[in-house]
């Protein structure tokens, strides 16, 4: 019985998880870059808010967005080893409180002692934000309020004093503009803001999923032969093929310092009836492993795909030529496997 054999390239066993998942890490990746032209600044200003007051930012029309939110970010400015409880509002037009977020800032400083050496610290925690996105349109007013302000080392609570040019140049520096427990706070307001920080998780589970597909789609398929013997010619037979699966057929071969510069392995193909339907001289892909100069041992590959329209009974037969410097060879065959790309198969029906 003859053969019909046509070699040509194909990509209906390209892996589609792996496009998936490397066109899912692109996508978050742009969403992540696109994010930062995203947000337009309304507001930015330094507002000076005392103890169980509310003061009034800004007024400003909320309205619906496809993409982005409106962003108020504030930062406190205190003393060291002092405390402050804020609240970022957001009014309605009759004053009622329809968002809010809570901040319980710090500013701490000490000195640290450990063996015989000392220095100082520094920490705080000042900042907060309230990220708001409209169902409708409405006038909406940002405001600030200090719940609460205390000296942590357990002294009383004093304001960051400021002044202002007038007060430089009149030469009146001694002369504090900052009243009793109150609090300087930064305010910026920006609209059509993307928080990146939760794009930056999918960035990473997208980036991992991609790299696991890029690794297992060419170890991909049923393995149906798996044969390693010391010497060059393994030969196995396996039930395997049919019109829509991908035959993968893989030859690693090790051998010894005596390799020539070039080597071959001879695969050749029998169906259930021991004829021959396919036979070819494959180069080796050779690595040359040294070890300070010295040559140690040769390592080769090479693989070859297949259609095989009838699934049956085949035989797989390597010999690897020349052979005297052969210790190892593996014949791996992988039925119903992906590839990266379009690939080169031997079509034999």
């Amino acid at each position: 019985m003859s053969a019909n054999i046509n070699i040509k390239k194909t990509n209906r066993f390209i892996d589609p998880a792996l496009y998936i998942a490397f066109g899912a890490t692109g996508f978050v990746f742009l969403g992540l870059i696109a994010s930062a032209f995203f947000g337009k600044v309304l507001f930015s200003r330094n507002v000076r808010v005392a103890e169980q007051e509310v003061v009034k930012i800004e007024a400003l029309k909320l309205e619906p967005q496809l993409v982005g939110a409106l962003r108020i970010d504030a930062k406190a400015s205190i003393p060291n080893n002092h405390g402050v409880v804020y609240e970022i509002q957001l009014l309605d037009k009759q004053g009622k409180l329809i968002a809010s977020a809570t901040k319980n800032a710090w500013r701490e400083s000490g000195i640290w002692y450990e063996d015989g050496e000392s220095g100082t610290w520094n920490e705080d925690d000042l900042d907060a934000g309230l990220d708001v996105r409209a169902k409708k349109g409405e006038e909406v007013t940002v405001a600030i309020s200090v719940l609460e302000y205390e000296n942590l080392s357990g002294g009383k609570a004093r304001s960051l004093t400021t002044f202002s040019v007038d007060d430089v140049i009149g030469n009146q520096a001694n002369k504090p503009k900052a009243t009793t427990n109150s609090v300087n706070f930064d305010v910026k307001i920006t609209n059509g803001v993307v928080d990146g920080r939760h794009l930056w998780p999918g960035l990473f589970g997208t980036s991992a999923l991609a790299i696991m597909t890029f690794i297992a789609a060419p170890r991909s398929g049923k393995k149906v032969i798996s044969k390693t013997i010391n010497d060059s010619d393994p030969s196995e037979r396996a039930t395997l093929g049919g019109a829509d699966k991908l035959v993968r057929v893989r030859i690693n071969v090790t051998s010894d310092e005596t390799s020539p510069r070039s080597m071959q392995a001879r695969l050749v193909i029998n169906d259930s009836y021991g004829e021959q339907v396919y036979s070819k001289t494959i180069p080796l892909n050779l690595t040359f492993h040294r070890e300070e100069g010295k040559l140690e041992k040769v390592t080769g590959f090479a693989q070859q795909f297949f259609i095989l329209e009838t699934q049956d009974s085949y035989g797989f037969h390597v010999e690897v030529t020349p052979d005297a410097p052969v210790d190892e060879t593996t014949l791996t065959v992988l039925d119903g496997s992906h590839t990266r790309i379009p690939v080169e198969a031997v079509h034999i029906s």
